[in-house]
């Protein structure tokens, strides 16, 4: 999910967001769009419209969507702009009945959420496909799949409990796959993995995340954050090739946690325990999800910057080059975190990137993080 500032930061910056492979951070600030590139360190592409609250990327394409932030007339977060950063021309404007609160794009779908709608379209031709209503969701808290085999759309069904609904939007624009009973309070954060087997689910609480496998809908990890309420900014994936995979989470209270999903569809307690847990939920009305004793994360980052909002991703680390020349290949390049680590990099709405190489994760220590790199994402990177 993008990361919207609760209030202008200090940085000018209204939100970010990392594209769909994670090699780009799109910064919509009170200027206008900053791309920077997390593995040449640098600003790509500068584009001074004027203030935008919602950017987002198609992979490293020239296609962008972008939404104003209602400072200038010609920018109403009501209009949906879509654009070739190449060419600088408008492609499509779209407009809306009310304010946009969040756009997903693959390179078959593009879907823009309301508070209470979600607009599906096909991204070649840009005609819509269906409206799915959902009830009030103020935040915009949704998740896309980032391939399109399957392509699976995750919502909030209930705005009082933990209740999300999956659509499948390469079938007639969005049919409804299943419906997931993850958490007791509203949902506030969603992702889906890079294929599409896994969903994490974050509530209001941010103590707890829960992880589901897809299509069948069930439970196969609880992960514990914390035992304090934090809001929960950012769930993200560990990309293709990273073995066992990784989920990084990043909370108001200045901490990434990262944690192991060893296993996670192959346990038969978990599995067991899920199906048990379902049918007293669908018996009893509530949602049942505390069978089994929660996974604490394998490692945890303090970031320098306390109390500042931020969003992670987990990059492989055979795609993070010194050298800025390099194409990357994010689905080629397997790393083992066993052995070779990985990086994690952070952008925060103060307008810093931080880097943390993770490694040791068979030592008897625990394993390690440590800061690689620190960047400014509206400027040149920061020596050490």
């Amino acid at each position: 999910m993008p990361l919207v500032s609760p209030a202008t930061s200090e940085a000018g910056i209204l939100s970010l967001s990392f594209n769909q492979d994670n090699s780009c951070v799109a910064v919509a600030t009170l200027e206008g769009i900053r791309i920077f590139g997390t593995d040449v360190r640098r600003v790509l592409y500068s584009y001074d419209v004027g203030a935008v609250s919602l950017v987002e990327m198609l992979f490293c394409t020239s296609l962008m969507a972008f939404v104003g932030a209602g400072e200038q007339p010609a920018l109403t977060p009501r209009k949906l702009v879509l654009m070739n950063t190449t060419s600088q021309k408008v492609i499509k404007e779209l407009t809306f009945p009310a304010a946009i609160l969040a756009i997903k794009m693959n390179r078959r779908r593009l879907v823009v959420v309301l508070e209470r709608k979600a607009y599906v379209y096909e991204l070649d031709t840009l005609s819509q496909l269906r409206v799915l209503d959902t009830p009030p969701n103020p935040k915009g808290v949704c998740t896309l799949s980032s391939g399109t085999d399957p392509c699976y759309l995750g919502l909030p069904s209930s705005s009082t409990s933990g209740v999300m609904r999956i659509y499948d939007v390469m079938v007639d624009g969005g049919n409804v796959l299943c419906e997931i009973n993850a958490h007791k309070g509203a949902l506030a954060c969603l992702a889906i993995n890079h294929d599409s087997t896994m969903i994490a689910s974050a509530s209001l609480k941010g103590t707890i995340i829960q992880i589901h496998s897809l299509p069948q809908a069930q439970r196969t990890l609880k992960l514990r954050r914390g035992s304090t309420p934090a809001t929960i900014h950012c769930l993200s994936f560990s990309p293709a090739g990273v073995d066992p995979p990784l989920l990084a989470a990043a909370g108001s209270h200045g901490t990434i946690h990262v944690f192991k999903l060893e296993d996670a569809d192959k346990s038969p307690v978990m599995t067991v325990a899920s199906a048990a847990a379902g049918v007293l939920s669908a018996v009893t009305g509530y949602v049942v999800n505390d069978m089994i004793d929660p996974v604490r994360s394998t490692v945890s980052v303090s970031l320098p910057c306390q109390g500042v909002p931020s969003i992670c991703a987990v990059l492989n680390t055979a795609n993070v080059e010194d050298d800025g020349d390099q194409e990357h290949d994010s689905q080629n390049s397997p790393v083992d975190p066993e052995s070779d680590g990985v990086m994690l990099v952070v952008a925060t709405a103060d307008a810093f990137l931080y880097e943390y190489r993770i490694s040791d994760f068979r030592s008897g220590d625990g394993p390690k993080a440590v800061r690689s790199g620190e960047c400014r994402l509206l400027g040149t990177r920061k020596p050490r």
